[in-house]
């Protein structure tokens, strides 16, 4: 029997070391590559959803510092979406598009109903469209991923995806636009409530007529158009 040396036995095991380390190495190599691939397949799939109506919450499918970046990425999407889909919602809403309609105007000319409404809808509206306009703000974007992980590698991944690879291209395009958007509905809310006020304060002077609202004098409906003309 060929008994080996203790220098020789140490060698060999030092070389086994080696390989397992190697192979170790390699396996943590080619596992990383595979999450990131995965990654980058998963938030490239993203961009086929309809911010207007789809949700990002979908599963996960990576592991580790991969699944953070995914999450957040996925976050930031979908809260931006859950958003946007609200004040659109708002807008669409039969009530805020017939606001000025005379056929709904009830019998009540105090016009409670009407002042509430506007009242509630303007916290809510301008409540989410200012979190939409934030939430475009690229270094926003950029500072998201800083409360999830520290790293700056998997930092620097974030951002590849989220800016350089256009999967919030749509969310900071869209921040002029937003603001257009918040300008315009809140003039039009502040008109509309000049105009009940108008009408509440001249309640004897103009009756709803084959779905108009119909003046006594000539001056009123010159008054009652210009409010009209500034929403138009």
């Amino acid at each position: 029997m060929i008994k080996l040396s203790s220098r020789r036995k140490f060698f060999l095991i030092f070389i086994f070391i080696i390989l397992d380390i190697f192979l170790l190495i390699g396996f943590l190599v080619i596992r990383d590559k595979t999450l990131e691939n995965t990654l980058k397949n998963e938030i490239d799939s993203l961009k086929e959803l309809d911010i207007t109506k789809d949700r990002y919450n979908t599963k996960i499918k990576t592991r580790g510092n991969y699944a953070i970046i995914e999450k957040a990425i996925k976050e930031y999407l979908d809260n931006y979406a859950v958003n946007l889909q609200s004040v659109l919602g708002i807008l669409s809403d039969e009530e805020f598009t017939g606001l000025l309609l005379a056929d709904n105007y009830t019998d009540d000319l105090e016009f409670k109903e009407e002042f509430a409404f506007i009242e509630k809808t303007k916290d809510r509206f301008n409540k989410k469209i200012n979190e939409l306009i934030d939430e475009c703000d690229k270094e926003n974007i950029k500072d998201y991923i800083r409360t999830k992980m520290v790293d700056p590698y998997y930092i620097a991944l974030y951002e590849e995806l989220m800016i350089d690879d256009n999967a919030s291209r749509d969310i900071i395009e869209s921040r002029e636009l937003l603001g257009r958007t918040k300008a315009r509905v809140n003039l039009i809310l502040d008109t509309c409530e000049d105009i009940f006020n108008f009408l509440k304060m001249h309640s004897a002077e103009w009756v709803v007529e084959d779905g108009e609202v119909k003046f006594k004098t000539q001056a009123l409906l010159d008054q009652y158009n210009a409010y009209l003309k500034n929403i138009q």
